[in-house]
């Protein structure tokens, strides 16, 4: 079932298992999976409290971790998992994209050690389209929390290779979500980082994202080399496998098909919510989608398909 982030991170929409690996679930934010060897998930927890999902590559000579959840409290504990598991430096924090939901604990993880890496757009992005995500909802402390988020260390705008030792990680520039998104694959686990490029049986935010270019790039996910065994973790949800990637772009599509169809009748605004959300209910009766989450994704793909949508424009260096 879906779940819906609650709290400070509301902003962010309607938000396969694998063997624990952890101390007691109950003292902490995520639950702990190892989804190949040395290869973690951090799942967020049932209250939400990590914001999103996160998780760590473990090489032969350092850690390399992916996103920092949204508090600084999630990213502490999850040093703390690393070195309950390894005693390995922490080299590398990769943040999938710039939403605050991933970032927040940049901080704690750049004081443990690790180089920040980003698609260069966040470096831009990453203090400033954050306050504007949340609009009238922000609160002062959260605001000045956002202002004092980490810039990247190491921008790119170009597919990167980080050798732990021996051991490969490779950084994925891929469209879709934000405009300045990363993937991060481990080859020889069979393991992809999507980040927000896919939602497991959740609603995602599309907020900033390009629907047809989302859906290009799940597609490309389910063509990569042993998609059949590869082992997808989420931005928000549960370790998914390439059905559920085929089950989240067929959800897009749906989404884009159903809004078009209200499009050509007519409808607009709450008449052509009110349309689309029992349809969409319909076809994915096993998802939790909320009226405040079909109403945002309704807003946005009427956006996009009528040339208004406004993503983050990339700011010069």
């Amino acid at each position: 079932m879906r779940r819906t982030l609650i709290g400070a991170v509301a902003i962010f929409a309607a938000l396969g298992g694998a063997a624990s690996a952890q101390a007691p679930q109950s003292v902490l934010p995520f639950v702990l999976k190892q989804v190949g060897p040395g290869v973690y998930a951090a799942i967020d927890g049932p209250e939400h409290k990590a914001g999103s999902n996160a998780g760590f590559v473990i090489g032969d000579d350092g850690v390399l971790v992916v996103d920092a959840f949204f508090t600084t409290d999630a990213a502490k504990a999850l040093v703390a998992e690393i070195r309950r598991l390894t005693s390995k430096p922490i080299r590398y924090v990769v943040n999938t994209h710039y939403h605050a939901d991933h970032t927040g604990g940049d901080q704690v993880l750049r004081d443990a050690g690790a180089i920040i890496i980003a698609h260069r757009n966040v470096r831009g992005w990453v203090r400033t389209n954050n306050i504007n995500l949340f609009g009238d909802r922000i609160t002062p402390e959260l605001k000045a929390r956002i202002e004092a988020l980490p810039l990247p260390d190491l921008v790119t705008d170009k597919d990167l290779t980080v050798w732990l030792g021996s051991r490969k990680v490779v950084v994925n520039n891929v469209l879709g979500h934000t405009g300045g998104d990363l993937t991060i694959s481990v080859p020889d686990a069979k393991v992809l980082f999507a980040g927000d490029m896919l939602w497991r049986r959740i609603a995602p935010n599309l907020i900033d994202g390009s629907v047809k270019e989302w859906a290009a790039t799940d597609a490309a996910f389910m063509r990569i080399p042993d998609a059949a065994l590869t082992r997808y973790v989420p931005g928000h949800g549960d370790v998914a496998d390439v059905k559920d990637v085929a089950e989240f772009r067929t959800y897009l599509l749906d989404l884009k098909r159903l809004v078009g169809e209200g499009r050509k009748a007519g409808l607009k605004d709450d008449a052509l919510t009110r349309n689309v959300a029992p349809k969409l209910r319909a076809l994915d009766p096993d998802w939790t989608i909320s009226d405040r989450a079909i109403a945002a994704e309704v807003r946005y793909m009427d956006q996009e398909l009528a040339g208004t949508k406004k993503r983050p424009v990339p700011v010069a260096d």
